[in-house]
């Protein structure tokens, strides 16, 4: 993907309002009338009011790269979208994740994109957007229950150290300021890879928060469910292609815009017309001078995406199309 920049340096405060005015106006949930199927192979053309399966185009027996090691909510998303069908490839990382779509190796790739508690995993979004020639395909929203995990002879009395991601981290702060105040927390590469750790470990003052299955895989006590406290903690993961969705219908579709922050209401409102509403934005520095951003803009349309409506929005010209797709909900 080829972006064009623009270096011209804002105060973002200027334009909050806004911004704010049209997120306000826009913002729309993720689709909640999709179905759940996975891993199916659409029969026939959807109408312009029939949406297409989120796998439609998706091929029975694939392989499909994801942040590892076994046991991540990543995973869970992957199993989720795709079924029992295909090779799984756990990588160390989200960019090796995605270097594998791009050289050919994996025909997908799944990855976080944002979390209800958490926000947006703004690492991921900077390695979708250095992805050369990949397109969003699919979308799954999935339910995340934090827990506390370590070895079967620990006392949460003697904890000393909490491993997990970032954002397992984050979303669990609460519940540890209030039980944990005083333990060390450490960020690893996945929840997953803090449950492998404190496993192969052998010290029993140290835990990690990890999905609720990382603890029968690798063996350890569960010391606390649900430590994230909050039954809307939800995890979106984008999943990943060389080859975008051809099919009209889909009712989600996400864009780059590389601009500074005064252009993007103007955009927003262009973009914003004919039925098609906002989904979210997400900024991340474009890295030239302040003020410079890319915008990840994620769009919906109520009788779905026809090719006429998405020539309108790339007609735009600040806008650059990264794929149009349905939502699996866990």
């Amino acid at each position: 993907m080829t972006h064009t920049k623009t270096s011209n340096p804002i105060a973002r405060p200027l334009v909050a309002g806004m911004l704010a005015l049209a997120l306000g106006a826009s913002m729309t949930a993720c689709s909640q009338g999709q179905s759940n199927t996975t891993g199916s192979q659409a029969s026939t053309a959807p109408t312009a009011t029939q949406a297409p399966e989120p796998t439609a185009e998706i091929v029975d027996v694939t392989s499909v790269s994801y942040l590892g090691p076994a046991g991540t909510y990543t995973e869970e998303a992957a199993k989720l979208f795709f079924g029992d069908n295909d090779e799984l490839l756990p990588q160390e990382n989200v960019e090796e994740a995605l270097k594998r779509v791009e050289d050919g190796t994996a025909t997908y790739a799944v990855i976080p994109q944002e979390n209800t508690l958490g926000g947006p995993v703004t690492d991921y979004i900077d390695a979708l957007l250095k992805a050369k020639d990949v397109h969003v395909v699919g979308e799954v929203v999935l339910p995340i229950r934090q827990t506390l995990m370590g070895l079967p002879d620990t006392d949460l009395s003697q904890v000393k150290t909490v491993y997990s991601h970032k954002q397992g981290l984050a979303q669990s702060s609460d519940w540890l300021d209030k039980n944990l105040p005083d333990a060390k927390r450490v960020e690893a590469a996945s929840t997953a890879a803090a449950a492998q750790d404190v496993a192969k470990g052998n010290d029993t003052s140290a835990v990690a928060i990890a999905a609720p299955g990382a603890a029968d895989l690798y063996k350890l006590k569960v010391l606390q469910e649900n430590v994230s406290q909050s039954e809307a903690n939800k995890t979106r993961f984008y999943v990943i292609s060389q080859k975008a969705n051809a099919q009209e219908g889909y009712d989600h579709a996400v864009f780059v815009a590389d601009i500074s922050a005064d252009e993007l209401p103007n955009v927003l409102a262009k973009a914003c017309e004919d039925k098609t509403k906002l989904v979210c934005v997400h900024d991340r520095p474009e890295g030239s001078a302040l003020g410079a951003y890319h915008y990840v803009i994620e769009l919906t349309h109520e009788n779905g995406f026809t090719d006429a409506e998405l020539k309108r929005l790339e007609g735009i010209g600040e806008l650059t199309y990264l794929g149009k797709y349905g939502c699996v909900n866990g």
